[in-house]
């Protein structure tokens, strides 16, 4: 494969720029399943913000970067005049109580200013910059991640580095025989632009994601391996910027130009092996790789290539990136041979799909943009509107994402694990227009645009790599309506840890947002609500959607 020595040539003057199998970019909590974990956070950012330039520009209302709520709703801003650092942890993919869940009205700045929802298990223990969780880790065994969510400015504090990596290990998994130790790797894929002197830059608000690769915290690294099977759990970390990864080897040592693996795992844990020679992996989306480097000769190079995924995906016009690592086989095998399972052999149980009928509640967002480069919202609703859905406890949905835009969101649903059902084309143009005439003309219910009257193909089937897989971050491909299946919507409602307030309570309150970090900072994020068995206020449903549910 023919590439560029510059970035290549620079990774290589030093082994400090190797990832280390046992070091990922941030510290990494391991934790195992079913025994809970108690989280003191504390706040000591500087008060005046890495990127001051993006804050000062939303306090001053530059459209771009300011959600504008669309009528009749009145705009807020989305922090205090007096705040310009501030954040909350976001347990990425937990079955979590809302109190520790970290969402964004739960945030606290280094000088003890609150946001409105700003909560803290055994309060008397803290001092106004930190807050307790707990974790349940009652997920399967997974790669979860932690990162920021600091209401309004989430996109500058994950790229300024508030993002690491959350093991759930399930002991049982020893008896599978997958790599272990360091042949077990994590990487964390991100994209970020560099200052002359290595200095951080931000340049999200002049052009569509970042030009240099970081692996690990590392730009243009490679991993120097043996000839033998490694598990890579692969985290998108990035802001904007999907991948479409594939492991380019040298024309003469295979025969096709790309070395096989097998995807045995995805965002909320394992699902049966897949055979794959690419996949793409969105914002907050995580894969489960076994890949062999067992036939591959001593000095082979296999490089991860980047390939047919501009951002904003799929059209989009930012910088691109091609080459994001690269494998040196250049170890000898130690230990003796490899005897680890065979991806082919492992004993890994597919997902059993999520049982729907017709009669299953059905829920619609709308990812509604006026314009281009303006505000983006859920419903034409701002997310500091008070939830408008009401879910019943242990109820199983069907949520409808309806995109009439050019992009790709990578949209992310709070505690739940779901499966992608299907998606179905759709006439954008018509629907948008529609849409627009039912926001101007006061949002009768009965001028609302009815999706299947704008449907223009059958549905289509979710890609392999999604099917029979538990997710909690998907695809929302453009002038599409995706539909995810969510088996049951039921909060940890157990007290935590011995921890007096710890448990989920009833009406119990989460959010969905698109992991976009500068779209959901533009408003593309609302609250869901977990109401009692029988409640009357189940089955609500936000103005986007009335009158749509079956």
């Amino acid at each position: 494969m023919t590439r560029s020595a510059g970035p290549w040539s620079r990774a290589r003057r030093g082994s400090s720029t190797g990832i280390r199998a046992d070091r990922a970019a941030r510290p990494t909590i391991s934790a195992t399943k079913d025994y809970p974990a108690v989280v003191k956070y504390r706040n000591e950012l500087p008060t005046r913000h890495m990127f001051q330039f993006v804050i000062d520009a939303i306090r001053d209302g530059d459209p771009q970067l300011t959600p504008i709520a669309p009528p009749p709703y009145e705009s807020h801003p989305p922090f205090p005049p007096d705040v310009n650092v501030w954040n909350v942890v976001h347990q990425h993919g937990g079955f979590t109580a809302p109190q520790s869940d970290g969402m964004p009205l739960h945030s606290f700045s280094p000088d003890g200013i609150h946001a409105e929802a700003y909560t803290t298990l055994d309060p008397d223990r803290v001092a106004p910059n930190e807050a307790i969780c707990a974790y349940t880790n009652h997920e399967q065994s997974s790669m979860l991640w932690y990162h920021d969510h600091g209401m309004g400015m989430t996109s500058v504090n994950v790229y300024a580095g508030l993002a690491g990596l959350y093991l759930v290990r399930d002991p049982a998994d020893r008896q599978l025989g997958l790599p272990s130790g360091e042949y077990e790797v994590p990487l964390i894929l991100q994209d970020r632009t560099f200052h002359p002197d290595g200095s951080l830059a931000y340049t999200m608000t002049l052009q569509e994601g970042e030009d240099t690769p970081v692996v690990n915290g590392k730009a243009y690294p490679f991993l120097a391996v043996e000839p033998r099977r490694y598990r890579l759990r692969v985290l998108n970390a990035s802001n904007e910027r999907f991948f479409r990864l594939r492991f380019d080897v040298p024309r003469d040592v295979l025969l096709q130009p790309q070395l096989p693996f097998h995807l045995i795992g995805t965002d909320g844990g394992f699902r049966a092996p897949l055979p794959m020679l690419n996949f793409l992996i969105g914002p907050a989306e995580r894969y489960d790789l076994i890949v062999d480097f067992s036939q591959m000769p001593m000095g082979t190079k296999i490089q991860l290539t980047n390939y047919n995924a501009p951002v904003h995906f799929p059209g989009g016009g930012g910088p691109e990136i091609s080459e994001v690592m690269e494998f040196q086989v250049t170890k000898r095998l130690s230990g003796g041979p490899d005897r680890t399972t065979p991806p082919t052999k492992l004993n890994l149980s597919a997902v059993p799909p999520v049982e729907v009928t017709p009669n299953t509640r059905r829920r619609q967002w709308v990812l509604y943009q006026h314009q281009l480069f303006s505000t983006m919202t859920l419903n034409a609703v701002p997310f500091m509107e008070p939830s408008q859905d009401f879910v019943e406890e242990g109820s199983t949905e069907i949520w409808e994402y309806v995109n009439p835009n050019h992009d790709a969101h990578p949209m992310h649903v709070h505690l739940v694990n779901f499966q992608v059902l299907n998606r179905q084309p759709m006439d954008a143009a018509g629907y948008q227009t529609d849409y627009e005439k039912w926001i101007d003309g006061g949002r009768r219910a009965e001028d609302y645009p009815v999706l299947e009257n704008y449907l223009t193909g059958p549905p289509i089937p979710p890609d392999p790599d999604e099917a029979h897989s538990l997710k909690d971050t998907f695809r929302s491909y453009p002038e599409t309506v995706t539909r995810i299946a969510i088996g049951e919507f039921t909060p940890p409602t157990e007290e935590i840890a011995s921890i007096p307030g710890s448990a989920a309570e009833l009406p119990a309150e989460y959010v969905h947002h698109c992991h976009i970090l500068e779209h959901e900072d533009d408003d593309l994020m609302r609250p869901w609500t977990i109401v009692a068995k029988g409640s009357s206020a189940a089955g609500g449903q936000s103005e986007g959607g009335q009158g749509h549910g079956h």
